[in-house]
């Protein structure tokens, strides 16, 4: 996702405890490489998996399911980066009822059936890193438990009957009038708090990223795409530009958008109007078609401004000569010739190449929060989530995916076909080896980033909540 970026030394990343984040294998160099844990790979399997020129497709063991039996699949870059900077989580997220005060907490430790005092949820979670692996793999260990922390402060009201107007007040005392006329008007209902919830602990995520960066000398970022089923629900929470479809009934239903330096510009460009010392001396907030020459100076030339969607024309200036804040076309553009992400967790110490101006303030950890009611469609089993990181997404389209999901589901009935059909997405955009090029099967060029693939099957889902295996 960069195009430049100013490095710095990468000491050895804190090891893992916690069940949930990854395994991992201490290299040479004193780096730890991780996977997601629900794939078991062992130490002696790590060198393989690395190897950029045979770029195995993992998937988990046959003998341990994923939620839902879902279906995972991954592969590494062709060369981009060192290690696979992708990272996946699949796991249940238990919320308990909080205790106010140690008596309280006594007597929820005494009861007898603790299920009545907590809420199952469950949580997919890709996490598309840039820099180094750092912030993914810091994401992919906390990012759950900060989500599971904001769940508790409301707890007595996603515990309680759905599709009801929140109470005012969590201590029981009663609202005043006014306040209760404004949660009337502003008809804020659960789904508003659970996707504040989300939000909020994106940012409480992003500030352990940014102390633990702080404290190891380190740096990097990584987008996140995350889905929390609750209550019939789906919460899509969106920082990047990794995607979420449901493929349904042979369509597709996109459940995230895309924050990228293109689609972002308008507000980019607003933040360097409103900060114009973010950029330094160095900057243009205005955005050109083409870098303006001084052979421009004093002529008209076409230009946007953070309140146009439409293109205008100016007389170009001496100011004018400068690096444009926004540039270039498609994939390729950058903030401040950098990053092509506008959110996403981490990038505390980013700066411009040769610069001492950071780029963070123009870049957002707050998600887009997509809620998708499962409970207002009736599926069948070959309709399913997908989720994948942009290397699937640069090779393959919605239509695409969804045309191989709808072919493949409907020749295949093996128990566990939806990893099988996440192995053979990553595949299809993985591409094969000729000569010194990944290509597809039209001859193309394939995907060279890490890719990461869930298959999330959705029969039923609404209606029953399955153990998890």
């Amino acid at each position: 996702m960069f195009k430049r970026f100013r490095k710095k030394s990468s000491p050895a990343l804190e090891e893992h405890t916690s069940p949930q984040p990854a395994s991992s294998v201490q290299t040479r160099d004193q780096k730890i490489y991780c996977r997601p844990h629900f794939l078991h790979k062992t130490w002696g399997e790590m060198p393989d998996i690395t190897d950029h020129q045979l770029r195995p497709i993992l998937v988990p063991p046959k003998n341990k399911r994923l939620p839902w039996g879902t279906g995972y699949s991954e592969v590494i870059n062709a060369g981009k980066s060192v290690f696979n900077e992708d990272q996946a989580v699949c796991t249940s997220i238990i919320v308990k009822k909080k205790a106010e005060n140690e008596e309280e907490w006594v007597l929820l430790c005494l009861h007898e059936d603790t299920q009545d005092q907590e809420i199952k949820c469950y949580y997919w979670a890709l996490f598309d890193g840039h820099g180094g692996s750092i912030a993914a793999i810091q994401a992919s260990k906390h990012l759950h438990h900060c989500i599971r922390e904001q769940l508790e402060e409301i707890y007595e009201i996603i515990g309680g009957p759905l599709n009801v107007p929140p109470p005012l007040h969590l201590d029981g005392k009663k609202g005043k009038q006014n306040e209760r006329y404004c949660v009337m008007t502003k008809n804020i209902c659960i789904d508003h708090l659970v996707t504040g919830a989300l939000e909020t602990a994106f940012k409480c995520c992003d500030e352990l990223i940014c102390k633990y960066q702080e404290s190891t000398s380190q740096s990097g970022g990584c987008t996140a795409l995350t889905i929390l089923f609750l209550h019939g629900k789906l919460y899509v929470a969106s920082a990047g530009d990794s995607r979420a479809i449901i493929v349904f009934k042979d369509r597709e239903i996109s459940l995230s958008n895309e924050f990228t330096a293109e689609t972002e510009r308008q507000k980019i460009q607003y933040l360097a109007f409103l900060k114009p010392e973010l950029l330094g001396g160095e900057f243009s907030r205005y955005e050109f078609p083409c870098r303006v020459k001084r052979s421009d100076i004093g002529k008209k030339i076409l230009y946007r401004d953070y309140f146009m969607s439409g293109w205008g024309y100016k007389i170009a200036e001496e100011d004018d000569l400068k690096y444009p804040v926004i540039h270039g076309e498609g994939k390729q553009t950058r903030v401040m010739g950098t990053i092509a992400v506008t959110r996403g967790l981490g990038d505390h110490q980013l700066q411009v190449h040769e610069t001492n101006l950071h780029i963070k303030p123009f870049l957002s950890c707050i998600p887009e929060v997509i809620v998708f009611d499962l409970t207002q469609h009736k599926f069948e089993p070959n309709d399913v989530l997908i989720m994948g990181t942009d290397g699937l997404w640069d090779i393959l389209s919605n239509k695409e995916v969804a045309d191989i999901v709808d072919s493949f589901l409907a020749e295949n009935k093996h128990p566990h076909r939806y990893t099988m059909l996440a192995q053979y997405l990553v595949h299809k955009a993985k591409g094969t080896l000729c000569g010194n090029e990944w290509k597809t099967e039209d001859g193309s060029f394939a995907s060279f980033d890490d890719i990461s693939v869930f298959v999330i099957p959705l029969y039923n889902m609404a209606a029953t909540t399955p153990p998890l295996i």
